[in-house]
């Protein structure tokens, strides 16, 4: 048992407790100290995941209140290296620890053996609280837990980038213990974080890692983080709902514009092309993944330290259920009496529709955003029994078409094929139908010249095709009576200057060939109906071209043929492959520029070396 051992600061690692012992007790042999604190003379200077800390304690003095477990969860990284693992792992990482001998298991089992992002080669420093620390606080410089994890590189409490100091976090000898001082951590030199995005980006990390130290969450499954995650990729829809497909390709994406490329390659996350730790970690987990990456993905995807260990959750876009009946004619009508769900995506705009299905028969589905709005339906995909026979009450009690409607919540129309199923197939019947159904499109007519009075008859057609059709058949005098007058047209005297029109036409056609030239991205063929496209002059240049004789020189000087376009989408391909640094092979040039095998020139490779040659001319340039 020793009798003095110093007291352990804040955030402080237990590597530079141990390196201030040997420096405050003045023993020379730094395997005497380790003697003296873990019983063994060879112990590694571990600076983030020790060992033999149950022995050390024990050799603590009687009145020492430190224990084994306020050395691991504070003073070294054990909260932030285990915060990921199984409980079964954390604990087995724990006990060797405090029990164990160290070496390789506990790298094993944590993962970070075959973790690609690397260590720091220095022991790292902020030189303003190493300042404050040396004046005003202790005395005396430590070492700081916080600063030794890969990949933050500010202090965020000062805005100052950290200072790599002499000091190597892997020594030669294996065993020194060195404590900071103004000589291995200089503090002369301050550089200020001076961007504030950068700032910004840095601060989402720090506040991350402070709280995986500081606050003792509860490990987790594999299967647990894997679920949230994908849950989260479902609502924005990164995820396919059924199956679980992840669009990886839109994911990296997005996952790269979010964060920028210079963020990603200093914390050596990266997600190019492949099979990407992004890719890995959005799938089934099947191994453990650094924290710092877990980070990075809980950041992009807004799920919260809390909400990531505590909220077990699955997607659920209407929520849990029961949900609303919408039916008018159900006696449980705007009561949740619905327990059947099903999801599916609309392939066009990838949104997530739920078919609710209720058991009076009554079925709607609903879009997803529409929450705030529990009453609300997209549509009805089956009205139900309960319902058709309120609608068959209704009209046996005289009201008409419209009133059934808005009892009932429906147009007119499903009002009336729903009346059409159970009347009787009689002459009589027919005849009946018939009267009312032309009642109603007079009624809907009249009703759409109201709302749009300014347009004439065959405007009004194009509305409402379906109608205008059946009143044209069947109704066919009363049409003619109750139809906007036809107004007459008053031609416009005089000639139309070509002349001009063709001056005019031809600057708008000379920016609209510029613009398709100039265009960044893949090339896009100049064709009339491109260029007419662009300039709005389309239907003029298809038609009346021969009229536009400037207009029609120029565009004949700049249409491609097929096979000019396929050569200028080469010399695009070749340019972004040199600008790329990739191989500019054949099959790399017509994949690039989307050119199948047998459209390819036959003089490719000649042309492939002029523009080798033109590629570096402009470079020296």
């Amino acid at each position: 048992m020793i009798v003095y051992f110093p007291t352990p600061f804040n955030e402080e690692l237990l590597y530079s407790i141990i390196a201030r012992y040997h420096k405050w007790t003045g023993e020379f042999s730094v395997h005497t100290v380790l003697q003296e604190l873990f019983g063994v003379r060879n112990l590694v200077a571990t600076i983030d995941l020790p060992s033999r800390i149950g022995y050390l304690v024990n050799q603590l003095p009687i009145n020492s209140h430190l224990t084994a477990d306020k050395f691991v969860r504070e003073h070294t990284l054990f909260p932030f290296y285990s915060a990921f693992l199984s409980p079964e792992q954390a604990e087995a990482v724990y006990r060797s620890m405090v029990k164990g001998d160290g070496g390789g298991d506990i790298y094993m089992r944590t993962g970070l053996m075959a973790s690609k992002i690397r260590y720091n080669r220095f022991f790292r420093y902020c030189p303003v609280c190493a300042k404050e620390d040396l004046e005003d606080n202790y005395g005396e410089m430590v070492w700081y837990r916080m600063f030794q994890i890969p990949g933050l590189d500010i202090c965020v409490k000062h805005g100052v980038w950290l200072l790599d100091s002499t000091v190597m976090l892997r020594q030669e000898k294996r065993h020194i213990f060195v404590a900071p001082d103004e000589e291995n951590c200089p503090l002369e030199f301050v550089s200020v974080v001076k961007d504030s995005k950068i700032m910004e980006q840095y601060r989402f990390l720090h506040n991350g890692i402070e709280r995986l130290l500081r606050e003792n969450f509860p490990n987790r499954s594999f299967d647990w983080f894997e679920s949230c995650y994908l849950s989260k990729l479902q609502e924005k829809g990164y995820a396919t709902i059924y199956g679980g497909y992840v669009n990886q390709e839109r994911l990296r994406r997005d996952f790269k514009e979010h964060f920028g490329t210079e963020l990603l390659e200093r914390l050596q996350s990266t997600v190019d092309e492949g099979n990407s730790w992004l890719t890995e970690i959005t799938r089934k987990h099947r191994k453990s993944f650094h924290p710092i990456r877990h980070l990075l993905l809980t950041n992009f995807l807004g799920i919260s330290l809390k909400e990531l260990f505590y909220q077990e959750t699955s997607y659920l876009p209407f929520g849990s259920g029961p949900w609303h009946c919408l039916n008018p004619a159900a006696e449980h009508y705007l009561q949740k009496a619905i327990t059947n769900i099903t999801l599916t995506t609309y392939e066009r705009t990838k949104k997530i529709i739920g078919t609710f299905s209720c058991s009076c028969g009554f079925v709607y589905t609903r879009r997803v955003g529409e929450d705030d709005e529990p009453f609300k339906k997209s549509r009805v995909k089956r009205f139900g029994e309960a319902w058709e026979r309120e609608c068959k009450r209704l009209a046996a009690e005289g009201f008409g078409l419209r009133e059934i409607g808005r009892r009932l919540q429906a147009d007119p129309i499903t009002v009336k094929k729903c009346l059409k199923n159970g009347m009787e197939k009689s002459g009589k019947g027919r005849k009946n139908e018939q009267i009312e159904q032309r009642a109603i499109d007079r009624m809907n007519w009249l009703q759409l010249q109201e709302e749009h009075p300014e347009l004439p008859k065959t405007e009004l057609r194009k509305l409402n095709p379906d109608l205008f059709t059946r009143l044209y058949r069947n109704d066919r005098s009363w049409l003619e009576k109750n139809s906007p007058v036809l107004k007459k047209m008053t031609i416009q005297k005089g000639w139309l200057d070509w002349s001009q029109r063709d001056k005019e036409i031809l600057l708008r056609v000379q920016s609209a060939v510029d613009e398709i030239l100039n265009a960044h991205g893949k090339p896009q063929r100049v064709t009339i109906s491109k260029v007419g496209a662009i300039c709005g002059a389309k239907a003029l240049l298809e038609k009346h071209l021969d009229r536009l004789p400037e207009t029609k020189i120029y565009l004949n000087c700049f249409l491609e043929t097929d096979e000019q376009f396929r050569l200028r989408k080469i010399k695009w391909a070749i340019h972004e492959l040199k600008q790329e640094g990739q191989e500019t092979s054949v099959w790399r040039i017509l994949r690039k520029a989307s050119i199948r095998n047998e459209h390819c020139p036959t003089d490719i490779e000649e042309l492939i070396r002029i523009q080798d040659f033109s590629y570096v001319k402009s470079k020296e340039i």
